[in-house]
């Protein structure tokens, strides 16, 4: 063959296009993904250390700056840690006495230890039991969480116990706390044996391959050991809860998981369509990768509200997730791809033959073809009853009681449960509640402050007002001052006043209300006035935390898909799912149907606090199977321009995927319910509950009915938002962002 031949051959032979950069460095991409999660498990092994179970109220709230200065300034506050000490015979005899005003004068003495009250070295007959074998200790503990949790953790070791001729039991909300901060560790643990193996029977079913089983789990291990460090460096400069890192790698492991099955998926569909290993990866990096980009933006933007609370709680919380998202979405945009190219036509094979999965390849019809048209036949009567169905569901969100997190959300058999339960049927003063009003600028002794604490006395709901200027009762005085407390250093006074009402009861809550409109800055402390600071701060932030997400989420929709509808559907359609989850807090725990059988009992209320991570969390769950499914559906009405067509196409090809991805990050999820603490349990069940209904009801049943109904709405948009949204991507494809412009259907009217 001449030199002119063979040239002219080079010429005519098609250019092959540049190798992929997964594929060019896969092994240093490897190799850096390993350094790291062994760089990540090592940093990781003293994190639960540094986790502390605080972090739930606004430091800025009136209740927690009273409490502040009550106990720095004032020797009084808020006792959360109490001490019943028992004996066989009288506790007030003289053995058990002085044995007794020697533990008080220990307990004084302790570093971090404000003030201690008990029957022994002050008339206190209330704080005795009515047989005389049991005595109450209150103790109120200076500092931060987490310094109140190691101080409360080091008396309990220290005192709790024998001490002849005593017999010493801790209770209260800092022995509550370190119960939950210690068991949370071990529910890390059996949660992961349970959810890990369920996973990855599922992939192993779905794929035929333990091969292909491997990837996503390796992925999972990737977001996991990545999310522990980041909660390991956060927790060296910011107090991080102790439920964090339970909520986050079960949430990371999950989304890893989803987006890994996606990324193999899409890629042995590649192989199988003839193209070799280089071509498939990069096939697959453009299209289920620019999936899994939209995805994790979404989750993001959910997430990112939580940083707007003012809690620590919420926020480090809220900066976990939005880390452990990332790390998933970056282990599946950069190290699976590697994998990919690594393993290449070995993922292909498929030993594990899965008949019922391969029998019905996409093109065949089948289960999810039949019914995407059972549904489009009558699309307003699917919409109606599933979205009756829903909002009965929804319904028993309506009778929720707001109230903290306590010893009834522990197992039946804990320790300071049995403790709490014990001391309350021995002391009635427990069942009430006592709230702290605290004058700042009312001098001690004046006639201000006597006139004081005759006011408070007669509000509603007011039993009894102690405090240095007497006892009060019914608007007079019924006992004379007594010695100022130690360590009172104070400019104003403090008073205690007491209700038979519960802490979490509506008279409490008015009585909260009641003392802070008396005349003169008044701050009031305590359980009670702590709720109704944390309602009102959510109440103040979750509206437009709320309203922000949602907006930038509708936002970065109509960017996807050129449409308002659709946004707008979505947001709805989520919002519909997500007041299940809050119903089901209500019927499940609150009532006690599903607590009961997990070990526990009702828990009697929902915290406050538990809502908003809800909400947070599982709008960007639920939104990504959206994107998933309306981004096939919009490839397909833009191809062919049919709506019905488009919609059965969209779900036939995304049903079984997405359900195999929704049902690995229930399965994820909903091993928290193994947890024995009820906190644990009410996040994993409800946020499970949500990611189900929405893959199932929502996506299956709701989005096909009312696509159906809007018909070529679906894809409408006014003109100037459509020419906004042009230059928004004209300038990101400047930016060399990958995007395919599609032209948009014409308007419905013309």
């Amino acid at each position: 063959m001449s030199r002119e031949a063979v040239g002219q051959q080079e010429t005519e032979r098609p250019a092959r296009a540049p190798r992929h950069w997964a594929v060019t460095y896969r092994w240093l991409i490897l190799a850096l993904a390993l350094v790291a999660v062994l760089g990540s498990a090592v940093a990781a092994v003293g994190v639960h250390g540094r986790l502390v179970d605080g972090g739930y109220f606004d430091q800025s709230a009136e209740s927690s700056r009273a409490e502040k200065l009550l106990t720095e300034h004032d020797g009084s506050g808020t006792p959360k840690l109490m001490f019943v000490a028992r004996t066989t015979g009288a506790v007030n005899g003289r053995q058990a006495s002085a044995a007794g005003r020697a533990l008080v004068t220990e307990l004084a003495a302790e570093p971090g230890v404000v003030f201690v009250r008990d029957p022994w070295t002050s008339p206190a007959p209330s704080m005795l039991s009515a047989d005389r074998h049991a005595a109450l200790l209150m103790l109120a503990v200076a500092g931060d969480d987490q310094h109140k949790t190691r101080t409360a953790e080091r008396l309990i070791r220290k005192y709790a116990g024998a001490r002849p001729p005593l017999r010493v039991e801790a209770s209260g909300r800092l022995s509550v706390n370190r119960y939950a901060e210690e068991q949370s560790r071990r529910d890390l643990v059996s949660s992961e044996m349970i959810g890990v193996p369920l996973v990855s029977a599922v992939l192993l079913v779905v794929f035929g391959s333990a091969l292909a089983c491997a990837l996503p789990l390796a992925m999972g291990l990737v977001s996991v050991t990545g999310a522990m460090a980041f909660l390991d460096l956060l927790a060296r400069h910011y107090p991080v809860n102790v439920f964090a890192l339970n909520i986050l790698t079960a949430l990371g492991f999950g989304l890893a998981v989803d987006y890994s099955l996606i990324m193999v998926t899409r890629f042995r569909e590649e192989l199988d369509r003839g193209l070799d290993v280089p071509d498939a990866v990069r096939a697959t990096v453009r299209s289920a990768g620019r999936t899994v980009a939209v995805s994790a933006a979404v989750v993001t933007l959910s997430l990112c509200a939580l940083l707007f609370f003012p809690t620590p709680f919420h926020r480090s919380l809220g900066a976990g997730a939005v880390a452990v998202v990332c790390l998933a979405g970056v282990a599946a945009l950069v190290v699976q791809p590697a994998l990919l190219a690594l393993f290449g036509h070995r993922l292909n094979r498929r030993p594990v033959r899965a008949r019922w999965w391969r029998a019905r390849n996409a093109d065949a019809p089948g289960f999810w073809e039949r019914l995407a048209r059972a549904v489009l036949r009558r699309p307003l009567a699917v919409l109606i009853s599933v979205s009756a169905f829903l909002v009965l569901l929804a319904a028993p969100a309506a009778a929720a009681r707001m109230g903290f997190i306590d010893e009834d959300w522990l197992p039946r058999d804990a320790a300071p449960r049995l403790a709490a339960e014990r001391a309350r049927a021995e002391f009635p003063l427990l069942n009430g509640t006592t709230l702290t009003v605290l004058a700042p600028r009312t001098p001690a002794g004046s006639p201000a402050a006597d006139r004081m604490g005759q006011a408070l006395s007669r509000l509603p709901g007011a039993d009894l007002v102690l405090g240095a200027e007497g006892n009060f009762r019914d608007g007079r005085r019924v006992a004379a001052p007594s010695a100022k407390p130690a360590g009172g250093a104070g400019q104003g006074t403090w008073y205690s006043v007491t209700t038979p009402a519960g802490p979490y009861s509506a008279t409490a809550q008015r009585l909260v209300d009641a003392a802070r409109a008396q005349k003169g800055p008044v701050l009031v402390a305590g359980e009670t006035a702590s709720l109704v600071d944390m309602k009102k701060t959510l109440a103040r932030h979750l509206g437009w935390a709320a309203a922000l997400v949602i907006t930038a989420v509708a936002v970065l929709l109509f960017l996807f898909t050129g449409s308002v509808l659709v946004p707008v559907k979505a947001v709805v359609m989520n919002l519909l799912s997500l007041t299940v989850a809050f119903g089901a807090m209500v019927s499940l725990f609150q009532a006690g149907h599903l607590s009961r059988l997990l070990g526990g009992t009702a828990t009697g209320h929902v915290d406050p606090l538990i809502p908003a991570v809800v909400f947070c969390i599982a709008f960007g769950l639920s939104m990504d199977y959206e994107v998933f499914l309306v981004a096939r559906i919009r490839e397909e009405y833009l191809r062919t321009g049919d709506n019905e067509r488009a919609i059965v196409t969209g779900l036939q090809r995304t049903g079984r995927l997405v359900t195999v991805g929704a049902l690995a990050v229930v399965i994820v999820l909903g091993a928290l319910a193994a947890s024995s603490l009820a906190v644990l349990q009410e996040l994993g069940v409800c946020l499970a509950l949500t990611v189900a209904i929405d893959a199932t009801l929502v996506r299956c049943l709701l989005v096909p009915a009312l696509m159906g109904l809007a018909g070529r709405w679906n894809w409408w948009a006014p003109a100037p938002l459509l020419r906004a949204r042009a230059l928004v991507l004209s300038l990101l494809a400047r930016a060399r962002i990958p995007h395919r412009p599609h032209r948009m259907p014409r308007h419905p009217e013309g």
